[in-house]
């Protein structure tokens, strides 16, 4: 009897560590398409700084994580699709990922379900007129619902670069709690694209295709502004659009003290050489791996990408935007035009300037 009693003692506290190690854990598990490996987890705001990483088994996957508070993941693939997740304590959630342009799904937890119906119900919207009415209707129906600054993010900012009044004119609609989202706060402070003051990007490293190392402070030269544009393979076509725009701005403002670049937040190095590999830009590519915690994100603190900053040749930032109508507009505005009977030449980019050197 004494050995069945602690047999039963011992299956009854194994039972209770396990509960008391998955109290307050949120729990994703899903399928997704044959060949997915690896699906990368990001946050919306400070909530979930880090960047995570779901591995794919046979076209399934489990991810745990243990939130403080309601948490918005973004979910992205491979192939530049991204879908978000709310992760909250004790809630299991399911996520399908189709194939090419099918159907996202995720159920499990209200913010979860809510976004998803939000997500079905808009599927046919086409204008932007169509998306402010709706994302008014879901703040009417739920001002305090941990979804919304996830929409204004995807569908205000990401998708139509709306200005900032029809921001603001949604996010005074929510409850004042929700008012106060990191995500939020950190758009509302960001709303000034111009930016003020001496601030510098110094002591910053990245690398070009070959492996080879350079210095931020050495790209460009110190007499040009330079244009960077920040982005990552995983954003797809909007991310290699962005990019090529580059070619539109070197040359049209070829007779300015002005040059370009680009800078991908791949954390994989791998996936950004294979979407560069055909490339025949006229300048270097570089590549900072540390993603969402790079330099260039975090010094001008950068909400969303693809985006540009614009740099003065001793690397203060002049300006940054998503805007390509307001960054020509900008550099219409600020570049300098080389003095024709100077005997100055024209400035290089950085790709003639080490043939030049060599």
């Amino acid at each position: 009897m004494k050995t069945r009693f602690f047999a039963y003692l011992t299956i009854i506290l194994l039972l209770s560590a396990s509960c008391h190690r998955n109290k307050g854990m949120f729990k994703l598990q899903g399928t997704a398409p044959q060949g997915t490996d690896t699906i990368l987890v990001v946050g919306l705001d400070s909530r979930f700084e880090d960047i995570d990483t779901i591995f794919c088994q046979n076209g399934k996957f489990t991810w745990t994580y243990r939130p403080d508070t309601v948490t918005t993941l973004i979910l992205i693939l491979p192939d530049g699709r991204r879908h978000p997740v709310f992760a909250q304590k004790d809630v299991e959630s399911f996520m399908t990922i189709p194939a090419d342009t099918g159907l996202f799904s995720v159920t499990g937890g209200e913010y979860n379900d809510s976004y998803q119906s939000f997500y079905l119900s808009t599927l046919n919207d086409t204008t932007k007129e169509q998306t402010i009415a709706a994302i008014d209707s879901f703040i009417t129906r739920d001002p305090f619902s941990e979804v919304t600054p996830f929409l204004i993010y995807d569908r205000m900012v990401l998708k139509y670069h709306a200005p900032e009044n029809e921001i603001e004119a949604l996010v005074k609609r929510m409850s004042g709690n929700m008012q106060d989202a990191p995500y939020l706060v950190s758009l509302k402070s960001d709303f000034n694209k111009t930016v003020t003051g001496n601030v510098y990007l110094e002591n910053y490293t990245v690398t070009d295709s070959a492996g080879h190392k350079y210095q931020f402070t050495d790209i460009g030269g110190s007499a040009n502004h330079l244009l960077v544009c920040v982005w990552a393979s995983w954003m797809g076509k909007e991310g290699l659009t962005a990019r090529d725009t580059l070619k539109y701005f070197w040359k049209k403002y070829g007779d300015r003290y002005f040059t370009v670049t680009d800078i991908s937040i791949d954390v994989n190095r791998d996936l950004w050489k294979e979407a560069i590999k055909s490339d025949t830009v006229d300048w270097i590519s570089y590549n900072d791996h540390a993603g969402w915690e790079s330099k260039i994100v975090k010094t001008p603190l950068i909400q969303t990408a693809p985006a540009f900053v614009l740099f003065t040749g001793a690397k203060r930032v002049a300006y940054k935007t998503t805007s390509i109508e307001d960054l020509d507009k900008e550099l219409e505005k600020t570049l300098t035009r080389i003095r024709v009977n100077s005997g100055e030449r024209p400035p290089v980019n950085d790709r003639e300037r080490l043939r030049l050197k060599n």
